[in-house]
């Protein structure tokens, strides 16, 4: 059985004059370009959203209230300094983090080649290689996210292992300094170009 060849399993005409040239100022000489795409920045909530915005918006309540007190009572300067910065925390947990999600979600570009999975935004670029086949697929009726397998090691390192890594995966607050997470592809609406490329890539 042949493969068929790369415009025919994975179309790129669909990705914009910008994204490809984003994509291919990243690109080896010896790399073809197999599929480009983008996550959603219409789909903005995750499942664990459930619970972030209840326990986010209670954590603005509590310190908020404490701050309000304390500059009522005339605390100690260090005090009222620590608690503006945990309001400052709770309203990114409320809301910052969805203006980095969006943001990250309008600038990044996601693309497949021969060798590599590519995630990047012409300045900053992170990378995997297309060959292997740990990558799990979660698709809903509209979307398709692609994660690959970076953080199984954590589970004989701490309670909760990839589990407590995972959990902050595309909610805005991934990437924080120390914060180890898969190498993903999120909401993806062309879910089926993405694992046509994949399926080329690494044989699965």
């Amino acid at each position: 059985m042949t493969q068929p060849d790369a415009d025919a399993s994975c179309p790129i005409d669909s990705a914009t004059p910008e994204q490809r040239a984003i994509v291919e100022q990243h690109l080896r000489p010896s790399e073809q370009l197999l599929w480009i795409g983008e996550s959603d920045p219409q789909r903005m909530f995750v499942d664990a959203d459930r619970w972030l915005i209840p326990f986010n918006a209670f954590f603005l309540v509590v310190v908020t209230t404490f701050l309000v007190g304390a500059a009522r009572s005339q605390a100690h300067p260090r005090v009222l300094v620590l608690l503006s910065a945990l309001v400052l925390v709770a309203l990114h947990l409320s809301a910052g983090r969805f203006l980095v999600k969006r943001h990250r979600k309008r600038t990044d570009v996601y693309a497949v080649t021969t060798e590599r999975a590519l995630v990047t935004n012409g300045r900053r670029t992170r990378e995997t290689d297309a060959r292997r086949t740990d990558w799990y697929v979660d698709r809903t009726a509209e979307h398709v996210t692609v994660q690959w397998d970076d953080v199984s090691d954590l589970d004989t390192l701490f309670l909760g292992g990839s589990a407590s890594a995972q959990q902050y995966a595309n909610t805005g607050l991934d990437g924080m300094p120390g914060m180890r997470e898969d190498f993903a592809m999120y909401d993806v609406i062309d879910g089926d170009g993405l694992v046509a490329a994949l399926h080329r890539t690494s044989g699965r």
